[in-house]
């Protein structure tokens, strides 16, 4: 499992290059979904609830956009190692157009909340607050699609500095904006709840209009004129690039309501379960930012590769990543176990009962974690970057809605089990997903060059 001392060092600049700002822009995204929710604190558990189910409704909506910034990554990161420019702006201007199209019809649903709320919420005054914190923010999901596919297209590219920056403004503008709103500081009025879903929208505005100022400022090939969208916009290349992304995005919505069903169901394991949970998801998501920006690293790399006809060289750098992926999963896992006692610690002002259960679950945690780090990088990084979408879609759709929650939600239900087993039996998944995506990386059947068409 040792890397090889014959890793160019050019390698190593580009993982880092690549990987660490993704890494750094997803603890950012992580960091601003909890903003909202604890700026709002003060005003109350309805407050809290209100705008914490707004935001599990925006992190939904956000899963399934990635499908087309995912699919424009894929397509751009192959035309530039096949030194195709105009591909690579033909493909941002048909997932602009194409995102935009399909957030339409949500956009229009986020706008009607008052009429559907109710269904998923009892209380009537949290649902009146996240129906009109939806309608304030449902601008943000169109917004939101076109700053996700630059941001993908960019960091194809290999630039993945200026989406971390202008991530970096946003959330700080979030806050900035909060703080005006909800409280109304500076002679800025009082807006509450509603204040928190306005700082979210003028956030999200800025954020795209200083990503276009930018590359119109340095004159970027992205920089697109209204003439790249007519162009880009034929018959053929549009239902390519449908055919193309229809598998990532039913995939990424498949595996947000997934999460969601996992998510709900544990709330039914009792009262420490949903303290446990809340503690392990901020764990989770610190721990799997490294890992999405390895995959993103590698999709990048091994899609350069691809584009450039290159099939033994995207080889070598799946190998290279198979092994610094289980290097650092396996290093990070024995850190957190050693750290236990000091994680253990933040949380003492819970019963025993709770600590002796994270505990275990910080445990299970810790043994299972390297199945579901491999396959994420086999299936972000590896198969999707040669276009095997269909297949990880498949694979996905049967583990999770035949094997993963049916076990999952079986267990909640009809078992007496503690939570540190049913949060096991979330690994049953990756565990059956792991030699279908072994067997279909070793076939080689994702070295393919998707820029001919």
């Amino acid at each position: 499992m040792a890397l090889s001392h014959q890793v160019p060092t050019s390698l190593w600049r580009s993982v880092l290059t690549l990987a660490l700002p993704v890494a750094l822009q997803m603890l950012l995204q992580s960091f601003l979904g909890m903003a909202d929710v604890i700026m709002v604190g003060g005003l109350g558990a309805q407050a809290v609830a209100a705008v914490g189910l707004a935001a599990k409704l925006h992190f939904l909506m956000l899963v399934t956009m990635m499908g087309v910034a995912t699919a424009c990554a894929i397509m751009v990161a192959q035309y530039s190692g096949a030194r195709d420019a105009w591909g690579s702006q033909r493909t941002l201007a048909m997932a602009l157009v194409f995102g935009a199209v399909f957030m339409l019809p949500f956009t229009l649903v986020f706008c009607l909340g008052h009429f559907w709320l109710g269904w998923i919420n009892p209380d009537a005054t949290v649902s009146a607050l996240t129906a009109n914190f939806l309608l304030i923010t449902a601008p943000v999901l169109l917004i939101t699609q076109l700053i996700t596919v630059y941001e993908a297209a960019l960091r194809a590219l290999g630039n993945t500095t200026v989406p971390l920056v202008m991530g970096a403004v946003a959330a700080l503008l979030n806050i900035g904006f909060n703080y005006l709103l909800i409280f109304g500081h500076f002679g800025f009025p009082e807006l509450g709840v509603a204040g928190a879903a306005w700082g979210t929208l003028l956030a999200r505005i800025i954020q795209l209009l200083l990503t276009l100022a930018w590359l119109y400022a340095v004159r970027h090939e992205f920089a697109l004129r209204l003439g790249d969208f007519f162009r880009a916009l034929e018959r053929v290349e549009l239902q390519r690039f449908w055919w193309f992304s229809l598998p990532l995005l039913v995939n990424h919505a498949i595996w947000a309501l997934g999460n969601a069903a996992y998510h709900v169901a544990s709330g039914f394991a009792g009262t420490d379960a949903l303290a446990v949970m809340g503690v392990m998801v901020p764990i989770e998501s610190t721990f799997f930012a490294l890992f999405v920006g390895l995959a993103n690293a590698s999709s990048v790399l091994v899609g350069r590769s691809l584009g450039g006809d290159d099939s033994e060289g995207a080889w070598r750098l799946y190998r290279f990543f198979n092994r610094l992926t289980l290097v650092l999963v396996f290093t990070f896992a024995a850190a957190l176990w050693l750290l236990k006692p000091w994680v253990l610690g933040i949380f003492s002002h819970v019963d025993e009962a709770t600590t002796r259960l994270l505990e275990q679950t910080i445990a299970v945690f810790c043994i299972g974690v390297w199945v579901k780090v491999i396959n994420m990088l086999r299936i972000l990084g590896v198969l999707r970057a040669g276009g095997d979408t269909r297949y990880c879609l498949v694979v996905d759709v049967i583990v999770m809605w035949v094997f993963g929650v049916p076990i999952y939600l079986a267990a909640v239900f009809f078992s007496g089990y503690s939570f540190a087993v049913l949060y096991a039996l979330m690994y049953v998944e990756d565990a059956l997903k792991w030699l279908p995506i072994r067997w279909r990386v070793g076939r080689g059947i994702w070295l393919k060059n998707l820029t001919r068409g």
